[in-house]
């Protein structure tokens, strides 16, 4: 039996200081949603996909502020299987 894969896309929207309303966040996450769903079918093998999953996150934090990580893995440790 294969091992069940998930691969995880986060995206993330820095906006200004305009007000914003729900509507328009919802409709927004909902067209980024859609969006990565069709990219992702159309570069995987069909019936690849079995299940998606999204939610939407708000908050309020300094972007510059943010702290960036990048994906270094530690080359003493071995992945746990």
């Amino acid at each position: 039996m294969a091992t069940q894969k998930i691969m995880t896309v986060t995206l993330e929207f820095e906006m200004g200081d305009r007000v914003i309303r729900g509507q328009r966040i919802t409709a927004a996450y909902e067209a980024a949603v859609s969006a990565a769903v069709e990219a992702a079918k159309a570069e995987l093998s069909k019936g690849s996909v079995s299940t998606v999953r999204s939610r939407m996150t708000w908050d309020y934090r300094w972007a510059e502020l943010s702290a960036q990580y990048s994906d270094v893995e530690d080359a003493g440790e071995e992945p746990v299987q």
